[in-house]
């Protein structure tokens, strides 16, 4: 699916002060670079070539053919040309309609007078919207009857089947960002997007879709590795080969008559899941269904795993276990909550003592443990199984008919004046913790003691005890640092999440004294703002470069903090060499140069940011300071007042537009910037201080 092409409505008009963001021209220099967003993601930008054939060591059955660098993805609609049927079913299931342009008779929700949803926090009013087929969303503020900001997005896709939610994407230029407006399904209701509803949490419209976020929610796209977040085309909904990999190989071959008889063999030009071992079979719905802190194995990239291969090999998972890690859990843990059932515990217990793997085809060998796959078929809707598919299952090991002589001892049961499932009793519907609004089937089957529960909200409940490894139990030293570390980043800013990296690290260090632990290191300086300890240690006689976009990226910053403003620009360069289409790398390139005083090739370096993707508003600001310092007044205000017509609350661009104002003459178009200044940083000096030369 490349972009189309579309009309965007944009108002960006406003009364009063929604141009807003000042500083003295004298103060603003350590001030002039837009804070960069914590990264969500763990990014590693290489412009070296890799091996693909190697990975295939990563596994312990079969090798795949559609494993190697050379096998490509050919889309859902090719494999309707010879599975017709798996196709149609599919393309109706939660999994095929996960991903889609946007347009009102695609959607769920409903479309007719949308009210407008609050930001208290922000003072901001968000409405949702559709003209015709075209679905827009209206971000507003009110003082009084007067509008005093107003900006309109159109969105591009829609996220989500509408079994629970419908999320909302907007594209400009390729780079994809997640619009601030859900559809949650079961309450037939819109809300905030999960995520933006905490106070100082709404990201509005810059969170970035990434490769991360693409590979379990659509089919794999076309990515510019070279970016955070920029796509050539994005694909219509998780496909065939999300789940059985590349399918180049296996369409080649078939063409070229190449048949092979899967009732005796494997056709090993395409992986089918239902016949991997058990543990590459959870493998597949891991890969998508735990998640949690992604940490990636080295040189791997979201998008790099397929089907077949050992997960942990590609990534380990990890979550936090609490005092309540039984009512307490996120949304997309399936198999984490499977594997707590003593049903599970049972099967792969008994699967493990007749042999595994090595015994499933042997007579009388091992029989398969519960997996995914028992009670799921991926090809079909949840709404198109038959009555009763699920009550079969569990009568597969619990024999009887439920309501006569089942093991089951309610009363109701045994009486037969029960018709309910067993899923309705043994896996509960509950809420989940990151995503409001939403119901799910609890698949930690158990004898649900109500009673016993913690009351919702308990603080001592929701207690960190450690950080769990979900994907294999080998999570090395380094790999719980990063976990750490991403966590710190994506879900909570206590500075124990840092100390608890750095003493993972520690132990990497005296443990696996071969492995390369810088880039870790760096990223946990980063974020502890030791900007010294980074330098100290690139300076060093033991420290050899990586080639790793992120960690040149925060050496450069590490460099700039510290007033050594020659190297920052280097290794910053260095950065967006590796990261050429990465916005937050050369937006930070540009506020170097500012700093190193190249005010034209900061000038240079973002205005080519504003025309890759018009709607980054830091670059606006950063190109509006460096063109004040050149002294181009008119163009540095043309660029702080289109910032704010995006950002009316961004404090550097009000900052500096107000000192603008102030020092040519114009106090009475720089004083109520300087109040809304003041009221979002009540008693900041240099605020105060511009405010009293105004009086």
């Amino acid at each position: 699916m490349a972009f189309r092409r579309r009309t965007r409505v944009y108002d960006g008009s406003s009364t009063r002060f929604s141009s807003v963001q000042i500083r003295l021209v004298a103060t603003v220099r350590k001030m002039a670079t837009a804070v960069l967003l914590a990264c969500a993601v763990v990014l590693a930008l290489s412009g070296c070539s890799r091996n693909r054939d190697a990975l295939q060591t990563a596994t312990d059955g079969p090798i795949y053919r559609n494993w190697t660098g050379e096998a490509t993805y050919v889309g859902r609609e090719t494999c309707a040309q010879c599975h017709q049927p798996q196709y149609d079913s599919f393309v109706r299931s939660q999994m095929g309609r996960s991903w889609k342009h946007a347009q009102r008779s695609l959607s769920d929700a409903d479309w007719n007078d949308p009210p407008a949803l609050r930001d208290e926090f922000n003072d901001l009013y968000f409405q949702p919207f559709a003209v015709g087929e075209d679905l827009f969303v209206r971000e507003f503020r009110l003082d009084g009857a007067d509008t005093t900001h107003m900006r309109v997005e159109q969105i591009d896709f829609i996220v989500g089947s509408g079994h629970h939610t419908n999320s909302h994407i907007y594209e400009e230029g390729g780079y994809l960002y997640q619009i601030p407006v859900t559809w949650y399904a079961q309450d037939a209701k819109w809300g905030l997007a999960p995520k933006f509803q905490k106070p100082g949490n709404n990201f509005r419209f810059s969170r970035v879709i990434t490769d991360e976020c693409m590979a379990c929610h659509n089919a794999p796209p076309s990515f510019v590795p070279s970016s955070e977040n920029r796509f050539n085309d994005v694909p219509s909904g998780i496909g065939c080969e999300n789940c059985h990999g590349p399918g180049s190989v296996h369409v080649e071959e078939k063409e070229a008559g190449i048949i092979v008889n899967v009732a005796e063999e494997i056709d090993a030009s395409i992986v089918n899941p239902g016949k991997l071992i058990p543990e590459r079979q959870l493998d597949v719905c891991k890969r998508c269904h735990m998640q949690g802190v992604a940490v990636f194995a080295d040189g791997e990239q979201p998008l790099d795993w397929r089907p077949g291969r050992t997960l942990a090999a590609h990534e380990q998972v990890f979550w936090p276990r609490q005092p309540d890690s039984v009512s307490n859990f996120i949304m997309a843990s399936h198999p984490d909550r499977l594997a707590m059932s003593a049903c599970f515990e049972s099967t792969w217990e008994s699967y493990r003592n007749a042999g595994g793997a090595k015994a499933l085809n042997d007579s009388g060998g091992a029989s398969r443990p519960l997996t995914c796959l028992t009670c799921h078929d991926p090809h079909m809707p949840i709404e198109e199984m038959p009555d009763g598919h699920y009550d079969a299952i569990c009568q597969n090991c619990h024999e009887g008919p439920k309501a006569l002589t089942g093991p089951c001892t309610e009363p109701s049961v045994v009486a037969g004046t029960n018709t309910a499932s067993c899923a309705s009793c043994h896996m509960p519907p509950s809420g989940t913790s990151d995503i409001p609004n939403v119901k799910v089937t609890d698949h930690y089957i158990r004898v649900v003691e109500r009673d016993s529960l913690p009351p919702e909200g308990v603080e001592e409940q929701r207690r960190f005890l450690r950080l769990a490894a979900l994907i294999g139990s080998n999570a090395s030293h380094r790999q719980v640092a990063d976990g750490f570390l991403t966590y710190f980043e994506q879900f909570t800013d206590r500075p124990g999440m840092l100390d608890s990296a750095a003493a993972r690290l520690q132990k990497a260090r005296r443990v696996d004294q071969d492995e390369n632990l810088t880039t870790s290191w760096i990223r946990l300086w980063h974020l502890k703002q030791d900007y010294a300890a980074t330098v100290r240690f690139v300076t060093s006689d033991d420290f050899s470069e990586p080639h790793d976009a992120w960690t040149l990226y925060r050496m450069g910053q590490a460099f700039r903090q510290t007033g050594r403003l020659d190297e920052a620009v280097v290794y910053m360069e260095r950065a967006v060499a590796l990261g050429e289409d990465h916005l937050r790398f050369t937006d930070q390139l540009g506020a170097a140069y500012v700093d190193a005083g190249r005010y034209e090739d900061a000038v240079r370096v973002l205005t080519r940011n504003v025309e890759r993707q018009e709607r980054f508003v830091e670059s606006w600001i950063n190109r509006g300071f460096a063109r004040l310092l050149l002294g181009d007044f008119d163009a540095a205000e043309a660029d702080f007042k289109q910032a704010l017509r995006m950002e009316p609350d961004q404090e550097q661009a009000l900052a500096n537009l107000a000192s603008l104002y102030a020092n040519t003459n114009r106090g009475d178009a720089a004083r109520p910037l300087v109040r809304r200044l003041l009221k979002l940083s009540p008693g900041h000096p240099g605020y105060q201080q511009l405010w009293n030369a105004l009086q």
